[in-house]
């Protein structure tokens, strides 16, 4: 490519706020619109030009894997299954600085020297996700907040120029992708309090493993995971395992989408 097209591509780009997909999400949260936010978010990173975004909503009252299980984003479903069978979880900086952020932040102040960390990275892009990003935390309800996360694969001089010409444009994007996915957040209240523990427990059982291969997930002893069970069925007093998931996601105890077809 000629020097002169190169320096043209990589120029200062300002996005234009009012794209279709946008649009979308505005139609969506006026209930004007009932397309599903992930094909929302599809077509928003392929107008803007990057390689994913990623929604997650924590609430004082979950776990961060229950987290996890309900964001949306756009990452390949073999990132998503790795990212729990190895436990990422347990140590994704991105998820545990934004998890407290107030101000938007780059992926690359965040990692350290930290070799684990590192590593983590290097497998996320390895599958696709991106090698820079960019988190913007959203503040709007109370005892949850949200985290909106753009990745990219721009050469790092021309993310800079991305980043500081459109901050503005992704911040309002992050407001609006966060209120578009609050329609599907109104869960019916429960007296039922379950520990984090117990919640993690009963939603991966939910989601068809064994107690041991709840145990492994979550590195807990198969007879702790028996007793969260065992706790979690008595607080929800139902007869057995599979009644306690029915009347948990009924009553909002656990989030319904915890239990979708993802890892």
């Amino acid at each position: 490519m000629p020097a002169s097209l190169t320096a043209e591509r990589h120029k200062r780009k300002v996005i234009d706020g009012h794209s279709s997909a946008t649009a979308r999400l505005t139609d969506r949260i006026l209930g004007n619109n009932s397309d599903d936010l992930i094909d929302i978010l599809k077509a928003i990173i392929s107008e803007i030009g990057l390689s994913h975004i990623s929604y997650v909503r924590f609430a004082s009252n979950r776990s961060w894997d229950v987290s996890i299980m309900t964001s949306v984003n756009t990452y390949s479903r073999m990132w998503q299954v790795r990212y729990f069978l190895r436990r990422y979880t347990v140590i994704d900086p991105i998820v545990r600085h934004g998890s407290a952020a107030v101000l938007p932040f780059d992926w690359e102040v965040v990692h350290g020297d930290d070799p684990t960390i590192l590593q983590f990275l290097a497998d996320a892009t390895r599958h696709g996700v991106g090698r820079n990003g960019l988190s913007i935390p959203v503040r709007n309800r109370k005892n949850t907040h949200s985290l909106i996360s753009f990745t990219s694969d721009m050469p790092r001089d021309e993310w800079e120029d991305f980043k500081s010409s459109n901050m503005t444009y992704l911040q309002q994007l992050s407001a609006l992708i966060d209120s578009a996915a609050s329609i599907d957040a109104n869960l019916p209240q429960s007296a039922v309090k379950l520990s984090l523990r117990e919640e993690q427990c009963l939603v991966w059982a939910a989601r068809g493993k064994t107690y041991q291969e709840v145990a492994e997930i979550l590195g807990l002893s198969l007879g702790s995971v028996k007793t969260h069970l065992d706790t979690a069925r008595h607080k929800l007093r139902c007869i057995n395992l599979t009644h306690a998931v029915g009347v948990a996601v009924a009553t909002g105890v656990i989030p319904a989408a915890a239990l979708r077809d993802s890892p």
